[in-house]
């Protein structure tokens, strides 16, 4: 290299001279920061190690950019995102907007898409372990999902050597045969993340090379040791982990508890060298799962705060790491799929986006690896396994199918609608191919019914759609009042409905449907009618709360029917704000069709069914706020109407009510007693055990 102290001045003039007209190479800024090799070493600690995202912020301020990056559990997450070329600014942005809050939480079992929006009391899966019963969980497949979205940059530019990102990369898991630090260097990056921040009863284990991969923190939380074999001569250190205090209550079995918990994530700490630098932002107090936005925020200002008071600035400054990301392949050369027979693997093409042409398109495989996590309930996971050079790649699929076979049992309970249960089961590779069947029993004892059906994905062009043929035989007894609501004799019922159309799953929840619908019905007065038509459907579906929202056209020769129910929550504090809307609009409607006010919660101060009419608008909120332990007090204020024929909003018919009790929220769903009063002097008592349906 050439030096300036060993040049006359006058050599120095010229020689600086032609350095700007570009005639010799300036001396590169970075090869300062590359002596001593340098690592970044990010341990893990859950939610705490969103404090990395701010310490990576200081670095780039800094210009010191590290040679590897070592990362574990939560480090290896963060430290994959930025070896992949984001930066730090650019990570903090995604913290502050990802949903992880959502991502970190269990949810009580749900039965298969196929069979509707159903909470059922217990779920029976059958794969790998045979039939086994389903538990309350994190929902995997969103997390795998999320990896696969935000890993895929980095997993594109590594295919499948982690040396080739724009910072050379480790992840630390746990073989838990052995507990032994397993360090992951190649292979699908996605997957090397997901092992590494698989904590023990929160996530499934791992499974790579006939090893079990658990959480790195089990056996090296802060990895100093892996940089220095990796070789490193020089470590940064970002602890995140929470230092546990010598004080603490031994007579409080849950602390006792959570204390042994910690200890699996403690091991003897690496000793640092000369010139090594250590940041440990101030992270006591924040709990593991804590992903709230709040949280995020306090952690993202811990972490730059501890970094500016522990690191000096670098010799050089280097462009932010984003700046420097080679181009991505752009041409397909091939994908594999181990163990999956010819339906399968193109029923996974298409879910991919693959087969246009073999132009890779990175956008919209992003977007079909997100709505893995929703589109489809066969995978937990699909791990692209991406390889080759240049602007090509190849993928080598790892699959973690999903249960084949599912089969789920709900119970429900009124005291005006009687006892109902329903039984029903999904086969997602009938026959051995990529076609699901579905079928269930619904018994009650005002309706009963029969329900099967087939679903199977495809592709029109980039937008992916479930062809569908359902049936649906049932009997009903439809309620019916006098003017004063007193109960007469039900009205008797038969219905055949089949219908053919295609459905189409969305993000958060959305599914659009539509079809051709036959339907075929008795009732009293108007025996045997048939009738073909077409049908639209919009729903929106939650996992805390069910159906949330409900939409449907349905037009035919004999009849038409407009319906929407919907609802929406907030907070007041403590108090839960739930308000419900129903509108419905019929012409010639079937009995077993028409709207009855309220619908399956009814209307307070009235029998359910004892207003019905071919017209229906209904407003209701209700306010709940917990009173002792699980025990939650409720009141609902509600208006409404239901007419034949006439204007949707008349002036006539509208009716008022009241309705409040106490209930809960159990593990068998939720369960109310309730007394309303309605604006026409009359009460009613509402009792209701788990979720109707």
């Amino acid at each position: 290299m050439v030096s300036y102290g060993d040049m006359p001045r006058r050599l120095q003039r010229v020689f600086i001279f032609l350095l700007s007209f570009g005639l010799f190479p300036a001396p590169l800024a970075a090869q300062a920061c590359r002596s001593p090799r340098t690592a970044l070493v990010l341990s893990g600690g859950g939610a705490r190690g969103i404090a990395h995202i701010g310490v990576l912020r200081v670095l780039d301020s800094l210009g010191i950019r590290p040679d590897l990056i070592v990362g574990s559990s939560m480090g290896a997450a963060i430290g994959a995102l930025y070896a992949s070329g984001y930066s730090g600014r650019e990570l903090d942005s995604l913290a502050r907007v990802a949903p992880l809050a959502r991502l970190f939480r269990s949810y009580q079992p749900r039965a298969p898409r196929s069979l509707g929006a159903l909470q059922p009391l217990v779920v029976w899966e059958q794969g790998e372990r045979r039939f086994h019963l389903q538990s309350a969980a994190i929902v995997e497949s969103e997390v795998n999902a999320l990896a696969n979205v935000a890993l895929l940059q980095g997993n594109l530019l590594a295919r499948g050597d982690f040396d080739s990102l724009p910072i050379p990369f480790r992840a630390v898991a746990t073989d838990l045969s052995t507990r032994e630090p397993v360090v992951l260097a190649d292979g699908d990056l996605a997957q090397a993340v997901r092992a590494s921040i698989a904590v023990p009863l929160v996530f499934m284990p791992v499974e790579r090379d006939g090893r079990y991969l658990a959480d790195g923190g089990l056996s090296a939380n802060i990895p100093i040791g892996v940089a220095r074999a990796a070789g490193a001569e020089r470590v940064i250190v970002s602890d995140a982990t929470e230092h546990l205090p010598e004080e603490f209550d031994p007579y409080s079995p849950l602390l006792v508890a959570d204390r042994l918990v910690r200890f699996l994530f403690l091991q003897p700490e690496d000793s640092l060298a000369p010139g090594d630098e250590m940041v440990r932002p101030a992270v006591e107090g924040f709990r593991s799962l804590d992903f709230s936005h709040r949280s995020v925020r306090r952690l993202l200002a811990l972490g730059r705060a501890a970094a500016d008071s522990a690191l000096s600035p670098a010799k050089c400054v280097r462009a932010p790491a984003s700046d420097s990301v080679p181009p991505l392949p752009t041409r397909v050369t091939g994908i594999l799929i181990p163990g999956a027979n010819t339906s399968e693997r193109l029923a996974l093409e298409r879910l991919l986006g693959f087969g246009h042409s073999d132009s890779l398109d990175v956008a919209l495989l992003r977007s079909r690896l997100r709505a893995l996590a929703v589109g489809s309930e066969a995978y937990h996971a699909v791990w692209l396994g991406p390889h080759g050079a240049g602007d090509s790649v190849g993928f080598d699929l790892t699959l973690r199918r999903a249960a084949r076979r599912v089969a789920g049992l709900g119970i429900a309970y009124d005291n005006e609608l009687g006892g109902r249960m329903w039984a029903g089961g999904v086969d997602r590779r009938v026959f051995g191919l990529a076609l699901e069947g579905s079928g269930a029993l619904y018994f009650g004892d005002l309706r009963n019914e029969l329900y099967a059906g087939f679903r199977r994905n495809y592709q029109v062009w980039r937008q992916l759609i479930d062809p569908t043929v359902t049936v649906r035989l049932a009997t009903e007894d439809v309620r019916r009042f006098d003017s004063g609501g007193n109960e007469l004799d039900a009205a008797k019922t038969r219905e055949a409905i089949g219908l053919a159309g295609v459905e189409r799953i969305l993000p958060n929840g959305w599914e659009l449907a539509a079809g051709v619908v036959g339907h075929a019905w008795d009732e009293p007065g108007r025996p045997q009618l048939s009738t073909l038509g077409a049908t639209v459907r919009v729903l929106r579906v939650s996992r805390d709360n069910g159906r949330v929202l409900h939409s449907d056209v349905v037009w035919t020769g004999a009849y038409q029917r407009v319906a929407f129910e919907g609802q929406a929550d907030a907070r007041l504090g403590v108090v839960r704000v739930t308000s419900r809307a129903r509108i419905g609009w019929g012409d010639g409607l079937p009995l077993q069709l028409a709207f009855p006010l309220g619908g399956d919660d009814g209307f307070p101060g009235l029998h359910i069914g004892e207003r019905r009419g071919d017209r229906e608008a209904m407003l209701g909120v209700a306010l709940s706020t917990p009173v002792l332990g699980p025990v939650l007090a409720r009141v609902e204020l509600a208006a409404g109407r239901t007419g034949i024929a006439g204007r949707l909003l008349d002036d006539s018919g509208w009716v008022g009510g009241v309705r409040a009790g106490l209930g809960a929220d159990t593990p068998v769903g939720p369960v109310r007693f309730e007394y309303g009063q309605s604006t026409e002097g009359r009460g009613a008592l509402f009792v209701r055990l788990g979720r109707w349906f």
